[in-house]
């Protein structure tokens, strides 16, 4: 696992997760070879990246594919090769782009009888093998899935790439994703071990624990006397799942993320896990690629196939760049600093040179240049990248947009000045901008260096509503609502009343308090009831991203007091809180992670006792946990219980369920072998409680600040937190597939 700072409080072992990635890169090689001989890939744009960490372009070389192609419409002009071969994700209209393609490659001219091959990822559905039925192609191609689970990006990071999961689940009701979830849940603890503890919060949430515990049961009464089986014993990586629901934490994706990661990811878009930019990077482009660790990418080779030798080139960033690693998780703030020590430490190393006068000193400091070369480019490259994010974070721009975040979180109104800001950016609206950072959509659409203030998009004005709308709750004035909206439609085109409409059905923007004939939030579509349907899972009603119990008019200021989200005294360059990522908030999602740590950290001095006492007796909360007595605090023995009032301001359910081992003297209740309380075999659950890692799953994605917050939690708890997502997100790709492109 990559931390930020590494030494003492870091764990000692972490879990390997390199054999999710052999078996994912095999299962893919099997697929190449169904197809003998020469062969082109087409792949779907919003899987690139994660085949990129999965196996290299040499390795697809190896297996015949001689050309990478990025699925677009027209033909692939793939040229005389004897088989092409699909990954994409299961979806009507690529499948009409595939069938068109097909059909093209038919009648082509060409001598050569090419075979076609689809696989969907991670799994092959009726309503896409129908379209292909219609379109005429479906008996000229062989049908497959490649179940790209969780594929590792890095040594502590999962993901799924499932894009728009949220929107899918709160605006459409369609919650197969969280079938695919729940299978690649299944895979790991195939793998690991089943998780003896199943927590979490949010309605969707309550789906997917429930899900894991009826598919371990089936697995269980599938093989009776399997207790060796890898998914039928309790797991000793692994002591617990921790489901976050995003619809538990809106706010943390829409606010401007604040680390180096994060900072990138915001003004140049991370693609693919690379950044794009213009020929001033060029030279450090190329030697940063190569400083990622060996060999071309199956992303690299699209996208070098794509563009060519245009006037942008990819930066890649890697946990393998040491440059990168050092610097990508802490305040930007610091990052200068630490830039500047390593260009020193750099430069001292090369005089050393000077000093070198036998023939072993020589030898010594020539094995090194190769390395100091590398670590040079890497340096150039980030500096370079910095010295931009330094003319960005400068702006008045940034810095009023930044002021309106910090006032809004911080329970303040907006200022007329702060106000008339934001109407400055509905007057002077860019709705035609071609390039929204973090929104897929092409590198080639990306500006040659970004300018030193975002444009005015769509997306930019939303994540500014959206948050007064969350923050200020009750206080938001139907005057202020109504002068918005008209400016949106105005400035946006009338189509955007249907993105005001999503936005609202699924919690981002709350409507005024006094809105007259306002729709319920969320007005979901009926077919959501069938997830109660089946065992009443949802008993209480459809899903929401509401609170349904809440005794506050406003929820979120109730947890800034309580959650201690704004703990102050925070220090940039050496944090002791996650607050730090956010400089001086703490997101609501790791919040909830350290409530079931009982981490000190969430105590403030205004919390009610009765908090206070479910805290880790640990002296000063400032103190970082793990240099109290080098033990770990991690894990979440203690579980929700004691923060009932917090849990009633969150929206959705509950989840603190655990999974009974086989023949385990607890038995099995309705849930099929899952009981919350039930006593269960002590010898096997102090194995599961000594796990040295948690996973953290995000359903509905997650910000790379989030997972910067959880590798700086890892330091302090001496213990891992993976973190499993279904996409990596910021806040233009959160509110993207809620907006209704085109007129």
């Amino acid at each position: 696992m990559a931390h930020p700072e590494g030494g003492a409080g870091a764990p000692t072992s972490a879990p390997r997760l390199l054999q999710v990635k052999e078996i994912l890169r095999n299962e893919l090689i099997a697929i190449l070879d169904t197809i003998r001989g020469s062969k082109a890939l087409v792949l779907d744009k919003d899987l690139s990246g994660a085949l990129s960490a999965v196996v290299d372009f040499g390795v697809l070389k190896e297996h015949g594919v001689e050309k990478i192609f990025l699925l677009e419409s027209g033909p692939v002009g793939a040229g005389p090769v004897k088989g092409i071969i699909y990954l994409v994700l299961p979806d009507v209209r690529k499948m009409k782009m595939i069938a068109e393609q097909i059909r093209a490659g038919s009648h082509d001219g060409s001598d050569v009888a090419k075979e076609y091959s689809l696989q969907m990822v991670p799994r092959r559905t009726l309503l896409c093998e129908r379209v292909l039925e219609e379109e005429g192609v479906l008996g000229g191609v062989a049908l497959g899935e490649y179940r790209m689970d969780f594929v590792p990006l890095e040594d502590d990071v999962l993901s799924l790439e499932l894009p728009g999961l949220f929107k899918e689940l709160y605006l459409d009701g369609d919650f197969s994703g969280i079938q695919y979830v729940a299978r690649a849940l299944m895979r790991l603890q195939g793998l690991y071990g089943f998780f003896p503890r199943i927590l979490g919060k949010g309605d969707y949430a309550h789906v997917l624990a429930h899900s894991l515990a009826r598919m371990r049961s089936e697995l269980s009464s599938g093989a009776p006397g399997r207790a060796a089986g890898g998914a039928l014993t309790i797991s000793s990586v692994f002591d617990s799942v921790v489901i976050i629901d995003r619809a538990v934490d809106l706010v943390t994706p829409l606010l401007t993320q604040l680390t180096y990661e994060g900072l990138l990811s915001e003004v140049f878009g991370i693609a693919n896990g690379a950044v794009t930019v213009g020929d001033g990077g060029a030279a450090a482009a190329g030697a940063s690629a190569s400083a990622s660790g060996g060999g071309a990418s199956a992303a690299t080779g699209a996208s070098e196939a794509q563009q060519g030798s245009g006037a942008r080139r990819r930066i890649v960033l890697s946990s393998s760049d040491a440059v990168y690693s050092e610097i990508r998780d802490m305040n930007f703030a610091g990052v200068g600093g630490v830039l500047s020590k390593m260009t020193r430490q750099l430069q001292s190393t090369y005089e050393s040179r000077h000093k070198a006068k036998t023939v072993q000193e020589i030898r010594s400091f020539v094995g090194k240049l190769g390395g100091l070369q590398t670590e040079h480019q890497s340096l150039k490259a980030h500096i370079m990248l910095a010295e931009t994010l330094v003319r960005r974070t400068q702006s008045d721009d940034f810095g009023a947009l930044l002021d309106i975040e910090q006032a809004l979180v911080g329970g303040s109104d907006l200022s007329k000045e702060q106000l008339a800001y934001v109407d400055q950016l509905l007057a002077l609206a860019e709705p035609h901008a071609k390039y929204i950072p973090g929104v897929a959509g092409g590198a080639q659409d990306a500006p040659p260096s970004p300018p030193a203030a975002s444009p005015n998009t769509l997306h930019k004005v939303l994540r500014v509503l959206c948050l007064y709308a969350l923050w200020r709750g009750p206080s938001f004035k139907q005057k202020l609502y109504d002068a918005w909206y008209e400016d949106i439609v105005a400035a946006f085109g009338h189509h955007q009343t249907v993105t005001l409409d999503n936005l609202a059905r699924v919690g981002l923007l709350p409507l005024p308090s006094a809105a007259k004939g306002a729709m319920p939030l969320p007005q979901l579509q009926q077919q959501q009831n069938a997830v109660q349907g089946d065992g009443g899972l949802l008993g209480a009603g459809v899903p929401s991203t509401r609170p349904r119990a809440s005794a506050h008019a406003n929820p979120l200021g109730f947890l800034r007091r309580t959650l201690n989200l704004l703990p102050g005294d925070m220090r940039d360059d050496d944090p002791d809180d996650v607050s730090y990522v956010y400089s001086g908030y703490a997101p609501i999602s790791i919040r909830l992670l350290q409530c079931l740590v009982h981490d000190p950290a969430v105590y403030t001095p205004t919390s009610s006792s009765r908090y206070a006492s479910l805290l880790r007796p640990l002296g000063d909360s400032r103190t970082r946990p793990a240099q109290h007595d080098g033990q770990s605090i991690g894990g979440v023995k203690g579980g929700w219980g004691g923060w009932d009032d917090v849990l009633a301001e969150l929206p959705g359910e509950t989840v603190d369920l655990r999974q009974i081992p086989a023949g385990s003297n607890g038995g099995a209740d309705g849930d099929g072998g899952v009981d919350s309380m039930a006593a269960v075999d002590e010898a096997a659950w102090r194995l599961g409680e000594k796990a040295p890692a948690t996973l953290v799953v995000f359903l509905g994605g997650c910000t790379s600040t989030e997972i910067a917050a959880l590798r700086r939690l890892s330091q302090q708890h001496n213990h891992y937190y993976v973190a499993a997502t279904t996409q990596l997100l910021n806040g233009n790709a959160f509110l993207d597939p809620l907006i209704q492109h085109g007129s």
